[in-house]
């Protein structure tokens, strides 16, 4: 029976696997010792030294865009002669997702999405070549082919040179300035800075053919202005930009050092003009930033460790747990420059969320090597007897955590080339976290916590044990009530089921009132963007007018709070977008949303564009919400986006929580131009939301308009039933990579009950495990909720590392049990020992765990949401588990030895519908 039941049970009372692995380093603890410190040094070595520093990870964009000019003033016959030509040729090719185009006047714009894994910068250039062989395009058009990357300006630079005067002047002096900014980017060039790929200016003119007299043409089509505070003014000048790429896998912060000592060399060399250059735009600042928050969070949460490791257990053994953390922090950060990684906003955050999830192992394994020091003497048997005794349980936890992330790595789009490497760095650390707490806590033990004086009852006093031993009896104590009583264990067991159900409904109902939104704003942040849409038929030179107008209203508003601001070249005549990077949110009393709103409110009676204030936030651009149009009945087309755009502008959004929204500035989009979607001509209607939860509200506006517009009335038009289609842009990738974790979670419990059905070589007990996700529950929609945080990416990023943690806390309880079952203990004596034997790592696991995400909580408004889920959830999770699980156990037990297999396997087998029918729901 015991051979059944264990897998690592020898006959010979020879020692299972991993005991030998701990006892091989504490044997041997001067080569144990030589490899822990190269691996530490090449670690640390790695995260000063090697690690190159980017602003995000470099991923392949599934786009080519495509934009020219064909100076014929004319945006039908542009559409006609030039835009379908090329959308026809394009859409052939299988490699072509969609196919967007739009025509305005003198210019036109195509943007092709491939399918995912297709490299866009080949197809970019073999699409280039078909189309200048086979679209027979009139020969005064002009077309350039980019594809294009995440970056401060349109077309993806790295970092941004901004070259500036300080009178503004007319057409010419802008000229002027264009040919300098070239001198300037041949300067930049000529430096050859190590890691830039190139320097080139973001022209404000586009050249051309006229074709009514074949005379080359250069017509101005955007501009830009710069603003910084100087001398305690805000100012804004004209200026061109010269935009930098970085070649992959640089390091940012050399290079904006590089740059900047660039800059200045240029700067000094000219000094007969009124022109400066000044780096306006890098990722360094952020790195930096990011850099700091993270060694000052892991300093903070190894002194959190400390602190409650020597309250919860001792001294020495905590000080073990910290040495521990920073091992598997540096070995991880190896880790990561041997397989090609850099430090960037992802690497960066995955490690912050790894100090979380790295506790529990090292500590659990300190805590049994604690324990067995007040029952031993012999340092070899304590080592021996402690992985023994929690081993299993570790390797199974630990598996769980890492499975939970799995996931994330199959999630699809450019979404999941941003976020890839958290999973790595999470599961990498996981892993080698498990290495650490096996093999070299063991030999950290023999010095620090296993001494001769430091063994045996007499020599262990521990502040805390009494009262944790008093805490586990008081919980204990009803199950001591009940005893063998069958009437007595019954009537304790409902109530306990009834307690955590009621938990359980708690958090459905609190769920109701928790905002759902993909990439929310966040609290607060560094930079606010300024949208400024101009009407149709506004002149380049009006916009120009109203932009310098606007640019005062942004520096006398923001005063001390501005810092610098620029279009980086992307203002034209039909839209102006500024990015103002304002006071650190460190350094300011007053949090960016109320800037935000202050200078919406300032924008309100502002005449000739309208004004949208907004945040620069972490994560993919916020979406419009569009509606389309499609017919080539352009007249009737019109008509219906009139009525369209009447109905969204009146129509009254109802949340599942009773509270309403509506639709703001809709607008039927750009009348003049033509745009066709994989070649259907359609006119766009669109709008912005008065809300913040912009997923939920996207979709109830969709079911607003399909309510409204139902295929009859839409055909009464005189166009197709289903001409009025949506297009959320982004929000829409963002959705399908979400549905893809909600399919990815019934695959994962699936998995993880497989692992665990093999480790506790049972098909029940794995249930019986999974109900700490559960109970998790309620803290996490009752933190959420208090926080005013929504439920987006980031907290279910949080919800995911929860899992693992979570199920850490029944593993615990449910392995030692076991043990204590087949030493044959009955189960009420085997559910209150493993409650005693197990409560004090449980609980100093998950506190720890939770006061070291406390300061990252409070610091970061970025990663309020992830930590509010983690603290909650564990809180949540840990009470009810060392509360009511040990009577969850009991009634497995009681089904195990009175259910036959095979009824076990056919309730199974409907749990396993029930989750399948839960998943598409």
């Amino acid at each position: 029976m015991i051979k059944r039941l264990n897998p690592f049970y020898k006959s010979d009372g020879q020692d299972r696997l991993l005991p030998r692995l701990s006892l091989a380093t504490f044997d041997h603890y001067r080569v144990a010792a030589i490899m822990w410190a190269l691996l530490v040094l090449f670690g640390a070595l790695s995260y000063s030294v090697f690690l190159k520093r980017q602003g995000f990870p470099s991923i392949d964009i599934p786009y080519t865009i495509i934009s020219g000019t064909y100076l014929v003033n004319d945006a039908s016959k542009i559409d006609r002669e030039v835009a379908k030509p090329i959308n026809d040729i394009l859409k052939k090719d299988s490699r072509i997702k969609s196919v967007d185009t739009t025509s305005r006047g003198a210019f036109f714009t195509v943007v092709v999405q491939y399918q995912e894994g297709t490299p866009a910068e080949q197809a970019g250039k073999e699409l280039k070549q078909k189309i200048a062989k086979d679209a027979n395009l009139p020969p005064q058009v002009k077309l350039q082919v980019e594809s294009p990357r995440f970056g401060f300006t349109e077309r993806g630079d790295d970092a941004v040179v901004t070259l500036y005067r300080e009178s503004t002047g007319d057409v010419g002096d802008l000229m002027s300035m264009t040919d300098e900014a070239n001198r300037l980017a041949e300067f930049i060039n000529s430096k050859n800075i190590e890691g830039v790929k190139s320097a080139s200016t973001i022209s404000p003119f586009v050249d051309g053919v006229d074709p009514s007299n074949g005379q080359a043409v250069s017509t101005q089509t955007s501009f830009d202005r710069y603003g910084e505070r100087k001398d305690g003014q805000n100012a804004f000048r004209q200026s061109v930009a010269v935009g930098i790429v970085n070649k992959d896998g640089s390091d940012v912060i050399k290079i904006d050092d590089h740059l900047r000592q660039t800059v200045d060399d240029f700067n000094s060399r000219n000094t007969t003009d009124d022109y400066t250059a000044v780096v306006s735009a890098s990722y360094a600042t952020d790195i930096k930033t990011q850099i700091g928050e993270l060694q000052k969070s892991l300093m903070e949460g190894l002194l959190a460790v400390l602190i409650v490791g020597s309250l919860v257990i001792a001294v020495r053994a905590s000080i073990v747990t910290v040495i521990s953390m920073i091992s598997v922090l540096a070995i991880t950060v190896g880790i990561l420059f041997i397989i090609g990684y850099t430090l960037n906003t992802i690497t960066l955050f995955a490690l912050i969320l790894c100090l979380g999830l790295i506790v529990d192992d090292t500590i659990i394994m300190v805590e049994a090597l604690d324990a067995q020091r007040k029952r031993l003497r012999d340092a070899r048997e304590i080592v021996r007897t402690a992985t023994q005794k929690v081993s299993r349980a570790m390797v199974a936890a630990t598996l769980t955590a890492a499975l939970s992330f799995a996931p994330l790595l199959f999630i699809g789009g450019i979404l999941g080339g941003f976020v890839r490497a958290l999973p790595v760095t999470v599961i990498t650390s996981l892993l080698v976290s498990l290495t650490v707490a096996l093999t070299f806590i063991p030999m950290f033990a023999r010095f620090i916590l296993l001494g001769k004086k430091q063994t045996g009852d007499k020599n262990v006093h521990e502040v805390a044990a009494g009262f944790e031993a008093k805490i586990a009896d008081f919980i204990a104590a009803p199950l001591r009530w009940a005893g063998h009583h069958r009437g007595r264990l019954v009537g304790v067991g409902l109530t306990a089921i009834v307690l955590s159900f009621s938990f359980i409904a708690a958090s459905g109902f609190l769920f109701q009132k928790v905002t759902f939104n993909i990439f929310p704003p966040s609290k607060d942040t560094n930079g606010l963007l300024v949208t400024l849409a101009f009407p149709a038929g506004t002149t380049i030179d009006q916009a120009q007018q109203t932009v310098d107008r606007a640019d005062k209203v942004v520096a006398g508003n923001l005063g001390e709070n501005f810092v610098q601001s620029s279009y980086y070249a992307s203002a034209n005549e039909r839209s102006a977008s500024l990015r103002v990077d304002i006071t650190p949110y460190n350094e300011r009393d007053i949090r960016s949303p109320e800037l935000r709103d202050q200078l919406q409110a300032a924008f309100k009676d502002f005449s000739g564009a309208k004004a949208t204030v907004g945040q620069l936030d972490v994560g993919p651009p916020g979406s419009s919400f569009t509606v389309r149009v499609v017919s080539d009945n352009r007249t009737q087309a019109l008509k219906l986006a009139e009525d369209v755009k009447s109905f969204l502008a009146g129509v009254t959004l109802s949340r599942p929580s009773g509270e309403t929204a509506k639709l703001t500035d809709v607008t039927v989009m750009d009348p003049t131009a033509f745009s066709r979607a994989d070649g259907d001509v359609y006119v766009a209607v669109g709008g912005g939301f008065d809300g913040e939860d912009t997923t939920t509200l996207v979709t109830l506006a969709q079911d607003a308009v399909k309510k409204e517009f139902t295929e009859q009335r839409v055909a009464s038009y005189g166009v197709a039933k289903d001409a009025v289609q949506f297009d959320i842009g982004q929000e829409q990738e963002n959705q399908d990579s979400f549905k893809s974790l909600a399919i990815a979670f019934p695959l994962l419990l699936v998995a993880i009950y497989i692992l665990l059905a093999i480790q506790f070589r049972s098909l029940l007990q794995p249930l019986l495990i999974f109900m700490a996700i559960p109970f998790s529950l309620f803290g996490i929609t009752l933190g959420l909720y208090m926080t005013d945080n929504a439920f987006s990416f980031f907290a279910a990023l949080g919800f995911f590392a929860l899992v693992g943690l979570s199920l850490k806390n029944s593993i615990l309880l449910t392995d030692y049990a076991n043990q204590l079952r087949r030493n044959g203990m009955p189960p009420v004596e085997a559910a209150i020992g493993a409650l005693h034997e197990r409560f004090r790592p449980l609980i100093a696991t998950s506190l720890t765990a939770v006061v070291s995400l406390i300061p990252l909580a409070l610091s970061s408004p970025f990663w309020e949401g992830l930590s509010v889920v983690l603290i909650g959830g564990l809180l949540s999770s840990t009470f009810l588990v060392v509360t009511v699980f040990p009577y969850y156990y009991l009634g497995a037990e009681f089904l195990r030895m009175r259910i036959k297999r095979r009824y076990a396997l056919a309730g199974l087998a409907v749990i396993a519908v029930i989750i399948t029918l839960l998943a598409k729901l």
